[in-house]
């Protein structure tokens, strides 16, 4: 090989001493694919001399700590590159004959090979054949970066129907796993917070996306950033489930929020109340959560008597609410387009101060609006020229407190 490899220095002597600019175009590209083409037989034959060089053990025998550094010493090479000579030679001769073929013949270059040595062992033995010749196949198109594409779906080339098995069941075990491990918390952090943590699977968080974002659609004029409204919007699903009425019992009881005030609280607002598990309340919110089909408010006394639960018949139920849901057909805030299956019906004179559970004491409001009704800045009254409810914004908005109402629902 001495021999071989002197002569190929003569030659390689008179191309050097060739005047490149005599060439014509078409010898110029002639010239460019022979230098490429031997280029990677050379590589094929270094290949070789690296894998005999390490299978002796030379490096060690040199006092070298491995083939990589005794190749990256001597030939002044970049470990990296070393270390690549080294595996790849070593891949090459343990189980790719048509790559080592192909670099022979020069029809893939070296850079190609290692996207075939790399992607070939992945495949079951009885396939790395069909593999192989694939992307031999292929390298005749496409380069090293085309190539490494193509090799990391080459199982789903040389045996499909196993992919898709092996792909199913991949699957599985990620959906197992992931519904196995599901989580969702609530943790008081105190000053009036609760933090929601947790984990879903892909389906179940589709679910859950998919009932939110119905919700969360901006309101006109609507403040909210996007992480409020996905708040207000988790609120108001869980508010329309115990609104239905056909939700498991708890203790025996339905499901409900059991809201404690004192009964000044409630009539005047001052003070504050308390949920069931000792959170307190404020005010405005307690009058807000009063109205709610799902609350149940405990009114007591100054010595902590119990003066009265609220019953069914504070709530607007049966045909009282048909009867505002066939008049507001949705949420009746000004521009508001929430259907009324997202609303629920608030007293305008709140039952605690004498207000009565009826047509013309009600009217359907979102989740949002609700809250923005019982913040006081805005007043809502029934028009006693048509029945139909109006809003007076808060002055600042309209100095002229101009009564405005909602059109979209009459659009039609």
């Amino acid at each position: 090989m001495r021999d071989a490899l002197a002569q190929l220095g003569s030659a390689v002597g008179k191309c050097q001493s060739t005047l490149v600019w005599t060439l014509s175009d078409d010898a110029l590209v002639d010239c460019v694919n022979d230098y490429f083409r031997l280029c990677s037989q050379l590589d094929a034959v270094g290949l070789a001399l690296v894998r005999e060089l390490d299978g002796r053990a030379i490096a060690a025998g040199h006092g070298a700590t491995s083939t990589k550094a005794w190749l990256s010493e001597a030939a002044r090479i970049h470990p990296g590159t070393a270390q690549r000579l080294v595996r790849l030679a070593a891949s090459v001769d343990a189980g790719l004959p048509q790559t080592a073929a192909a670099l022979a013949a020069g029809s893939v270059n070296i850079e190609q090979a290692e996207v075939v040595a790399r992607a070939v062992p992945d495949l079951p033995v009885e396939h790395r054949a069909e593999g192989e010749r694939f992307l031999l196949e292929q390298a005749a198109t496409f380069g090293p970066r085309q190539l490494d594409i193509l090799g990391r779906r080459l199982f789903e080339v040389t045996a499909p129907d196993e992919a898709e098995r092996r792909e199913a069941d991949r699957l599985a075990r990620v959906e197992r796993r992931a519904h196995e491990e599901r989580d969702f918390r609530l943790s008081d952090m105190g000053g009036g917070r609760v933090r929601l943590s947790g984990w879903l699977d892909t389906l179940d968080a589709a679910v859950v996306r998919t009932a939110l974002d119905a919700l969360c659609t901006p309101c006109p004029d609507d403040a909210r950033s996007p992480g409020q409204r996905r708040a207000d919007a988790l609120t108001d699903v869980c508010r329309m489930a115990m609104s239905r009425g056909d939700l498991p019992a708890n203790g025996g009881e339905p499901a409900q929020i059991v809201l404690t005030m004192d009964i000044d609280v409630l009539r005047d607002g001052i003070g504050a109340a308390t949920l069931d598990d000792g959170s307190p309340v404020s005010p405005t919110e307690a009058r807000r959560m009063a109205c709610d089909s799902g609350v149940v408010p405990v009114a007591l006394g100054g010595a902590g008597q119990v003066l009265d639960v609220g019953r069914e018949r504070r709530l607007f139920t049966g045909s009282v609410r048909r009867a505002v849901l066939v008049r507001d057909r949705g949420c009746a805030f000004p521009a508001c387009d929430r259907p009324s299956s997202w609303s629920m019906v608030h007293h305008i004179r709140h039952w605690a101060q004498g207000g009565k559970t009826c047509l013309d004491n009600g009217v359907l409001l979102c989740g949002a609006h609700h809250r923005i009704i019982h913040r006081g800045e805005w007043r809502v009254r029934i028009n006693p020229a048509d029945g139909l409810p109006e809003f007076i914004p808060p002055s600042h908005m309209d100095p002229m407190a101009r009564p405005r109402r909602n059109l979209y629902h009459r659009r039609a």
